[in-house]
C-alpha cells in the first residue's frame, strides 16, 4: 500500500480488529486515523489497480473492450446528452403498482404510467417520482462512468461532466423535500427519510457505490475549484452522512449499507470518526453485524438469497473501502463464509432456492462479488466459481482469466445455523430439493416453516413464490399471498397462515443415490405438532406428514408445480377452497372432489410433466387451480390436500417424467407397525418402503435392500 495513503495503523490479525474475537478476552481497538493528505483516487482503486485498468484499455481485443464496455462507452453517450436534474427525490418502486390489480406499471412517458391489465394510466405522485428515482440513478451511473472514464484516459471532459453532477446535487441535496417510503413528508415522520432518495437505505447504497467514487476519481482532475471542493464536501457528502447516521438499524441490511456509506463517505471528508463508527459501533458497526447477523453457517439471518447478496454487495464495499485505507476485514471467518456458502445451496437448474424476500438469485448472477473474495483470499476454490471471459474486477485485479470446468455441486447437506436442508441425488432426473426449518427471518422471511422446493430434469418444479418481481411489499398480494403459507409448499391448519416460527431438526441421512430428511415444528400452530420427512430417490420426492392437535383441526396439504395445466380425476367439479383463506383471491380454476380412494395429480408441462401419486384417506377433498408465481399475471398450478380431526397423516410422491416418459410409481400406502411409521412405495414391479421410528431412526429400502439409515 502506498505510504501517502496508508493509515496510521495496520491490522493483520482477527484479534486485534474485532474484541474477544480469538480468545475471549476484552481488546481496545488501535485509534483510527487518516493522513491529512492523501493522492487521489485511493478508495475506488489503488495506484496498481488502477495502473491495470489503463494498460488494458491500451491493449486491442476483449480486455479493451471491457473497459470501453463499462465506462467510457457509456461516458461517451452521457456527455453527449444534457443533465436533467428532476425537480425532487426519488420514491420506491413499490409505488410503481396499480392497487386494483397488483401488477406492477408500465411506463408510457414520465408522467404517464399504465396498469397492463386493466389499462388505466395514473400520473403524477407517486408515479412520477419512481421514474425522478430511475433519473437520479441514471446521473449517478453515469457520473461514476464519466469518473472512470476520466481515471482511465485522462480526458478532463469526462471530469468536466462528472463534476457537474457532483456540483448539481450539492446544489440541490438539501432543498429536496425530505420524504419518506411511506410518502409521507417533513424531518419527524421517519427517521429512515432522506432528501435524493426515500430511504437512508438509497442514499448510503448511492454514497458508497456512486458518489464516493466517483469524487474520488476526479477530485485531483483540476476541474473543481477549492470553492467547487467545500460545495461537494458541505452540500451533499456531509449532509447525506449527517442523514444516514440518524437512522441507527442494528441488525438489518440497512445498516450494512449505512455502515458502506461511512467508510466511503468519511474517507472523502477526511473524518475517521466516521470509519471507526463503521467498524467499532457496539450496536451498529461490521463487527457488530458479524455477530448478530451472520449464521453460524455464513447465512445472512433474513434467510433469504436475494437478500443474502443484496447484503453480501454491502460488505463488499465496506471490506473494499477498508482495505483501501488499511483495515483488512477480509480476515472474519463469518464474511468468508457468506461468499462461500451458495454455491452449496445450488438447485437442478442452477438457481438458488427461492425462501423469503427472493426473485431468481443464482450463484452466477453474483459472481462479480466472487472477484472480490478471490482477490482477498487467494483460494483456488473460489476461482473455479469465477466468469471465464474477462470482466471489470478480473482486469482491475489482474487475475488471469482461464478455460475451467464448472464446479458440479454433488451430494445432499444439512445446515443447521441457517435452518435448511438441501437433498440431491444422481439419476438421469438430477433431482434437488430444499426444505426450511430454521428461524423466522424477520421482514423478509416467510410463514413457510418446514415447506420445501423441488427440482429436476433441469428445471424449478416446487415452487416458492418468493416476492412479486415488482416489489409489491405495500400491496395486499405480499401480505395475503407472497409471505404467508398459503402460497407456499407446506402444511394450512383452519385455513390460517403459520405464526412466526423456527423448527427442529430430528434426523438426516443421505448417500448418492438416496436422501431424507425430518424435522418437527410445535410454534407455527400452537396446540398442533408437524411432522415432516423428505425423502428423495434418483426417481421421485416422497413427502410425509404427521400431524397432531390439541382438538379437531382442518388440515391442508399445499403444494404448486411449474406447469401449463393441472389435472386431477378426483377433482372435477368446479368450486370453491371452502373456508375463509387469506389469499384465496388469488387462487383461480378451482375444481373440488371428495374420495376415500389415492389421488392422482398430474401437473403437465412441455418438456417435463410432475405426476403426484397421494396415500388414501377417508373423506379427503382434494382440489386443483392456479395461484400466483412472479405476478398475478404469472400462473402457477396447485393441488390441495384436506383431511379433518384430531390427528392428520400425508404420504405424496412427487415424480417427474420427462417429455415421453410414464410414470413408475403406481400406488403408495402407510401404516402404523411397532417401530413406527412405515410408507410403501409401489415403484415399478419393486417395493421401497421407508420407516420412521418414533426415536427419530430412519431406514430406507429399495427393494429388499437397505440403501439409507440414519443409525
Amino acid at each position: 500500500m502506498r505510504a501517502g495513503l496508508q493509515m496510521l495503523i495496520r491490522l493483520s490479525l482477527v484479534g486485534a480488529l474485532f474484541p474477544g474475537f480469538c480468545r475471549g478476552e476484552e481488546r481496545t481497538m488501535p485509534e483510527i486515523e487518516l493522513p491529512k493528505t492523501v493522492k487521489h483516487p485511493f478508495i475506488a482503486c489503488t495506484a496498481e489497480e488502477l495502473a491495470r485498468l489503463q494498460a488494458a484499455y491500451k491493449e486491442t481485443g476483449p480486455l479493451r473492450d471491457v473497459i470501453a464496455n463499462y465506462a467510457v462507452t457509456k461516458a461517451n453517450r452521457a456527455t453527449s446528452q444534457p443533465i436533467e436534474f428532476p425537480p425532487r427525490g426519488g420514491q420506491h418502486n413499490q409505488w410503481y403498482q396499480c392497487d386494483v390489480c397488483q401488477i406492477a406499471l408500465k411506463t408510457i412517458d414520465d408522467t404517464h404510467h399504465q396498469c397492463p391489465k386493466c389499462r388505466k394510466v395514473h400520473t403524477g405522485e407517486p408515479y412520477d417520482d419512481v421514474i425522478f428515482a430511475r433519473k437520479h440513478e441514471a446521473n449517478l451511473s453515469n457520473m461514476l462512468s464519466a469518473g472512470w472514464a476520466y481515471a482511465i484516459t485522462g480526458r478532463k471532459e469526462y471530469a468536466q461532466f462528472a463534476a457537474k453532477v457532483l456540483l448539481g446535487y450539492a446544489e440541490r441535496y438539501r432543498s429536496y423535500p425530505y420524504h419518506s417510503n411511506d410518502r409521507k413528508g417533513g424531518a419527524t415522520t421517519s427517521r429512515s427519510g432522506g432528501h435524493l432518495f426515500e430511504q437512508t437505505l438509497n442514499e448510503a447504497a448511492a454514497m458508497a457505490g456512486k458518489i464516493a467514487p466517483a469524487y474520488d476519481l476526479i477530485h485531483d482532475s483540476g476541474v473543481l475549484s477549492p470553492q467547487d471542493h467545500d460545495s461537494i464536501r458541505a452540500g451533499l457528502l456531509a449532509p447525506m452522512l449527517r442523514n444516514i447516521e440518524k437512522n441507527h438499524a442494528g441488525m438489518s441490511n440497512w445498516q450494512t449499507w449505512h455502515n458502506a456509506a461511512f467508510i466511503w463517505g468519511g474517507a472523502m471528508v477526511q473524518d475517521a470518526n466516521w470509519i471507526r463508527q463503521a467498524v467499532e459501533d457496539p450496536k451498529n458497526g461490521f463487527a457488530f453485524q458479524m455477530k448478530a447477523s451472520i449464521t453460524s453457517d455464513g447465512m445472512w439471518y433474513e434467510n433469504s438469497w436475494g437478500y443474502h447478496f443484496y447484503t453480501l454487495s454491502a460488505m463488499v464495499a465496506i471490506a473494499e473501502g477498508a482495505r483501501r485505507v488499511g483495515i483488512d476485514l477480509y480476515t472474519h471467518p463469518s464474511l468468508k463464509k457468506m461468499f462461500t456458502l451458495p454455491i452449496r445451496y445450488t438447485m437442478a437448474d442452477g438457481s438458488l432456492p427461492r425462501f423469503g424476500d427472493d426473485v431468481n438469485t443464482s450463484v452466477s448472477s453474483a459472481a462479480y462479488m466472487l472477484e472480490y473474495a478471490c482477490n482477498a483470499y487467494k483460494d483456488a476454490s473460489l476461482g473455479d466459481l469465477l466468469p471465464v471471459s474477462p470482466n471489470w474486477q478480473s482486469i482491475m485485479f489482474g487475475r488471469k482469466v482461464e478455460q475451467h470446468p464448472r464446479v458440479q455441486v454433488q451430494g445432499s447437506e444439512v445446515f443447521r445455523g441457517a435452518g435448511h436442508a438441501i437433498l440431491r441425488t444422481k439419476g438421469e432426473a438430477g433431482l434437488s430439493a430444499a426444505m426450511t426449518f430454521g428461524p423466522y427471518g424477520g421482514f423478509h422471511g416467510h410463514f413457510d416453516k418446514l415447506t420445501f422446493v423441488f427440482f429436476g430434469h433441469g428445471k424449478e418444479l416446487g415452487v416458492d413464490p418468493g416476492r412479486a418481481a415488482s416489489q409489491a411489499y405495500r400491496l395486499p398480494i405480499h401480505t395475503n399471498w407472497y409471505k404467508p403459507t398459503i402460497g407456499h409448499n407446506g402444511m394450512l391448519v383452519d385455513a390460517a397462515t403459520q405464526k412466526p416460527a423456527e423448527g427442529k431438526l430430528e434426523s438426516f441421512a443421505s448417500c448418492d443415490t438416496h436422501a431424507a430428511v425430518v424435522a418437527s415444528c410445535e410454534a407455527a400452530y400452537p396446540g398442533v405438532k408437524h411432522r415432516r420427512m423428505l425423502c428423495m430417490t434418483p426417481t421421485y420426492l416422497l413427502v410425509f406428514d404427521d400431524l397432531a392437535a390439541d382438538k379437531d383441526r382442518r388440515f391442508d396439504w399445499l403444494y404448486h408445480n411449474r406447469g401449463a395445466s393441472v389435472r386431477c380425476p378426483a377433482g372435477d367439479k368446479d368450486g370453491k377452497l371452502g373456508e375463509s383463506y387469506a389469499g384465496q383471491e388469488y387462487v383461480s380454476n378451482i375444481k373440488v372432489g371428495l374420495t376415500d380412494d389415492p389421488i392422482r395429480v398430474e401437473f403437465a408441462g412441455d418438456d417435463v410433466t410432475t405426476h403426484l401419486t397421494a396415500a388414501a384417506g377417508a373423506k379427503t377433498e382434494v382440489r386443483i387451480g392456479d395461484g400466483v408465481g412472479a405476478s398475478v399475471m404469472d400462473r402457477v398450478p396447485l393441488a390441495m390436500i384436506t383431511r379433518y380431526g384430531q390427528t392428520a397423516q400425508f404420504a405424496v410422491v412427487l415424480e417427474p417424467v420427462a417429455k415421453g416418459g410414464k410414470p413408475a410409481v403406481s400406488g403408495l400406502q402407510v401404516e402404523q407397525t411397532p417401530d413406527g411409521i412405515r410408507i410403501t412405495v409401489q415403484n415399478g414391479a419393486q417395493k421401497d418402503t421407508v420407516l420412521l421410528g418414533a426415536d427419530g431412526k430412519l431406514t430406507v429400502s429399495s427393494g429388499q435392500k437397505v440403501v439409507l439409515t440414519n443409525k
